[in-house]
């Protein structure tokens, strides 16, 4: 021990000049300074945490300290003395570590600090951070201090953060919802990819670039939600609009927290987005199918009432006629011989009157239950009034001068509708026929011609008869009132007749009031959508993809080489083209991504402009579109996937004389993210 003492004792102490033996002041102070540096330096071996070994030029251990021994579990007298790799066990000895060990220690090469992982002959691992150095004893042999710290608590503590920090990069870079970053001042930190795409943007770098209150629909939006954070250091479920790159509107819940120092000042925002379009697009549908059912629901109840109502007016009136008819048949067949010519001809003609009654009944009857139910096919053609009036006009014209009532109609050429030429003229046949009943001698019945709001035409058909007390006008139009008077001569109605008119108004996107003075006369005032003419047949192609619409195209070109095709990619688009070129059909997809079928049939349906225009939905045997809430909704037909040229043939038989050009769709002013093509 003092050999290796003396190598770390300070430098050699002054020799006497005259007897070349250390003078005594000299040798009082080297005396010290050795005694100094040995109690310091075994204070240091016999104190320190770490472990401390001393091997010679052999690998053999000279002298290890108690740190030593507890970190690789053996004892002192155990070592001194044995190569240094005795302490890895039977692995250690049978390793070629003490022949390298050798020839570093002869070159005088050495890891001055060295990191590893160690599995010791006790059964004991650890990391162990080495540290070595030469020294020489007091007589200069070479020897080399090693010095081992335990640093396993350090290593896992590291290994521990570099798991933490890897499953978090893990799961920002690889998670489905967007994960942000920003600074309270609306710059982006960081981004991870499912938010990248999410906003249509390729890098961080590019996000970044902006600033991140540009993404927001509503600005305002981002100053609430700092303003939140700021105060209350958290939100959750806020939903907000984002706008993307291409300048599409998504709808997203974020929910972030605000990121203080340790002074409690806010240096950044961090959360998570989540998209949620989708779902809210779904929602809606399911809302509007919801309440499509719950307007069929209330819509089957009042007609059930209506029924109900109606057949208990029905069971008196059928049966009452047969009352007299079964009556006089009675005494024609038993009293045939004393009854007179006269009599048997005024019975006869009961007998007639109460038939025919009975005949238009049952015919109103029928054509009311026919419309109710959708069972008559409407052939929908561009049509002018004045055409219409003045036939029904001229029908009843004979039946006028009997009565000696003046009757006219001012409606000129070109009053252009879309309608069934048939259907139409029943309306003013039992309007006009009505009027009749109740005009006296030298009364006046007109139908007239006034413009309205510029998009409609105002049909005023009116008489200067007895007039209608203001508390029935409200029972006209309800078929289970039924509510009928005899006319000035006794003509008798069936009450079913003003209820079909009105049925058959709506049917073509019409409305029908009424105006009376008891005393003085009716007016009923029809309203018709205008039918400006073009040139050859609109028909107007609705699908997102753009290889069906260039087929549908096709399939109505071959079958009407010269009709108008127009072409639209959603039902926004549609609902646009529609209101501006008046489509004679309008042909539709069902499952569109920028508003579904049903979308644009609600659309259409509410419009007084479009509402009359046939549309028909194709779709798919997969799709969630429903038959009968499609049609409830105004489709004329629902079609199913796939529809071939004989299909169209089917739907365009009705205008295959029509002639004209092919128009392109234009995108919707401000509402359109970009043209429209076919």
């Amino acid at each position: 021990m003092s050999a290796i003492n003396n190598s770390l004792s300070p430098r050699p102490a002054r020799l006497d000049k005259k007897n070349g033996q250390e003078n005594g002041p000299a040798k009082l102070a080297k005396d010290q300074d050795a005694s100094g540096a040995g109690f310091l330096f075994e204070s240091v071996w016999d104190h320190s945490l770490d472990g401390m070994r001393i091997t010679d030029e052999e690998g053999l251990i000279v002298r290890v300290n108690k740190a030593y021994c507890r970190l690789v579990g053996m004892a002192e007298e155990d070592l001194v003395g044995r190569p240094f790799v005795v302490v890895y066990g039977e692995q250690g000895l049978k390793g070629d570590a003490l022949e390298k060990y050798k020839d570093r220690f002869r070159n005088r090469g050495v890891n001055q600090f060295l990191q590893r992982s160690v599995a010791f002959a006790s059964g004991k691992k650890a990391y162990v951070e080495t540290t070595n150095a030469y020294v020489a004893s007091g007589n200069g042999i070479p020897l080399l201090l090693s010095i081992f710290r335990d640093v396993t608590d350090r290593v896992q503590a590291e290994q521990a953060v570099q798991r933490s920090e890897k499953q978090y990069h893990d799961l920002f870079s690889n998670a489905v919802q967007g994960i942000f970053q920003s600074t309270p001042r609306g710059g982006l930190l960081t981004a991870n990819a499912a938010l990248l795409k999410m906003l249509g943007y390729e890098s961080v770098e590019e996000l970044a670039a902006i600033d991140l209150g540009a993404l927001y629909v509503h600005p305002e939006d981002r100053k609430h939600l700092a303003q939140t954070l700021n105060e209350k250091g958290f939100c959750s479920n806020i939903e907000l609009q984002l706008r993307r790159k291409d300048g599409t509107i998504i709808t997203v819940l974020e929910h972030s927290r605000a990121v203080k120092d340790c002074s409690g000042n806010v240096e950044a925002f961090e959360g998570i987005i989540e998209d949620i379009s989708e779902r809210k697009a779904l929602e809606a549908t399911v809302t509007e199918y919801v309440d499509a059912l719950k307007t069929s629901r209330e819509s089957l109840q009042q007609l059930n009432a209506q029924k109900d109502k109606l057949f208990s007016v029905l069971s008196h009136d059928l049966r009452s006629p047969f009352s007299s008819i079964l009556g006089f048949c009675h005494i024609l067949l038993s009293e045939a011989e004393e009854v007179s010519s006269e009599e048997r001809k005024e019975f006869l003609g009961y007998i007639r009157d109460s038939a025919q009654q009975q005949l238009a009944l049952v015919n109103n009857l029928l054509d009311w239950s026919r419309m109710e139910s959708g069972r008559i096919r409407m052939e929908m053609r561009e049509i002018d009034l004045h055409t219409i009036i003045k036939s029904s006009v001229t029908a009843l014209l004979g039946l006028a001068r009997q009565k000696d009532v003046l009757l006219f109609s001012n409606v000129p050429k070109d009053t252009m509708v879309q309608g069934d030429e048939q259907m139409l003229g029943q309306v003013f046949n039992n309007l006009i026929g009505n009027a009749l009943k109740f005009t006296p001698t030298k009364g006046v019945i007109a139908v007239e011609l006034q413009e309205w709001e510029g998009e409609q035409w105002r049909v005023v058909v009116r008489d200067t008869g007895a007039g209608i007390p203001k508390n029935d006008l409200q029972k006209l139009f309800k078929v289970e009132e039924k509510y009928t008077r005899p006319g000035l001569n006794g003509e008798l109605g069936t009450g079913l007749g003003l209820p079909v008119v009105q049925e058959i108004i709506e049917k073509h996107s019409g409305t029908i009031e009424v105006e009376s003075v008891v005393g003085e006369g009716t007016a009923f005032v029809l309203h018709f959508n205008k039918f400006y003419v073009k040139s050859g047949l609109n028909v107007m192609i609705v699908d997102d993809e753009k290889g069906v619409r260039a087929i549908h195209g096709r399939y109505v070109r071959s079958i009407i080489p010269t009709a108008n095709i127009l072409y639209a990619s959603n039902a926004r688009e549609a609902v646009v083209v529609a209101k501006k070129h008046k489509p004679n059909i309008i042909i539709s997809d069902y499952a569109m991504k920028d508003g579904d079928g049903y979308e644009l049939l609600c659309s259409l349906k509410k419009d007084p402009s479009t509402m009359g225009i046939p549309v028909v939905v194709i779709t798919g045997e997969d799709s969630l579109a429903s038959r009968e809430a499609l049609l409830m909704s105004g489709a004329s037909e629902v079609l199913a996937k796939p529809i071939f040229l004989d299909g169209f043939r089917r739907l365009l038989s009705p205008w295959v004389s029509v002639e004209g050009d092919e128009i392109e769709a234009e995108p919707a002013q401000e509402q359109l993210q970009h043209p429209v093509a076919a």
